[in-house]
């Protein structure tokens, strides 16, 4: 199991906060949210899973370093090319 850090992390309002965790919820990779973690099954993510990870916490402006550990050599070739948004913030 694999914990994400949520924070800091501020809702711009009451509806922005539950989508933040309808969205969550949704991703099958999360298997639970508990006291501002993300709870996630594997290192192993489908790519659908990872595009979702990377987008909430991008929109969410959360700490994306956390995502290296879901870099992998069957989604690196995509993952890691510098010219998607993502990834100045997971890789630096």
């Amino acid at each position: 199991m694999v914990k994400i850090d949520t924070s800091p992390n501020y809702y711009l309002s009451q509806l922005d906060e539950d989508h933040f965790f309808t969205w969550a919820q949704e991703i099958p990779c999360v298997k639970s949210i508990e006291g501002g973690y993300l709870y996630i099954e594997s290192k192993e993510l489908s790519e659908y899973d990872l595009r979702d990870l990377t987008a909430i916490m991008y929109r969410y402006n959360m700490p994306m370093e956390q995502l290296q550990i879901f870099c992998n050599p069957s989604n690196e070739s995509w993952f890691k090319d510098p010219e998607k948004y993502w990834y100045q913030a997971v890789f630096g």
